[in-house]
């Protein structure tokens, strides 16, 4: 059996604070008079580890995070609340990535963000397709990006 290597790059602060008050998800002191919820992120992936560690970085950027590691979960917690993004890891088998767009798509409007490792079957049907082998502040970048389009902080996936 092969095993497979997981490594995690060390994110610092100060490499995502702009981003965040760019966003205005981290707020001033001046600017407490705003409240605003927290954006609701759904995250879906068949590995724990990953949905973990994805958990860990949303939520210590104030996002509100739920995850499920079927489609079943997935739609249920679709039908219970509602989410500002959804995240499909490319954990998932292509053909499972297939049925849940396609469930997800027939029963709400809310953009999806499907990762993909380099060299994979395209993922069609999503908003947006990102590639997972990218820094964490990257897709930080890329999920605040679509949650609030007007902060500018989308990445490009194309080589820098």
């Amino acid at each position: 059996m092969a095993t497979r290597k997981t490594t995690f790059e060390v994110v610092k602060l100060d490499e995502i604070a702009p981003l965040l008050r760019d966003a205005e998800i981290l707020g001033n002191s001046e600017e407490s008079d705003r409240e605003t919820a927290p954006a609701r992120i759904l995250s879906i992936t068949y590995d724990r580890s990953l949905a973990a560690t994805r958990e860990m970085l949303f939520t210590s950027v104030g996002f509100q995070v739920y995850s499920a590691s079927t489609i079943d979960q997935a739609i249920k917690l679709c039908a219970d609340k509602k989410f500002e993004l959804i995240v499909i890891c490319h954990s998932m088998p292509t053909e499972s990535r297939r049925s849940l767009i396609r469930e997800l798509r027939r029963r709400c409007a809310t953009p999806l963000l499907a990762l993909q490792r380099p060299g994979e079957t395209p993922v069609t049907g999503v908003d947006q397709v990102f590639d997972s082998t990218q820094s964490p502040v990257r897709l930080l970048a890329e999920v605040i990006g679509i949650l609030r389009p007007e902060s500018g902080t989308r990445v490009s996936n194309s080589d820098d």
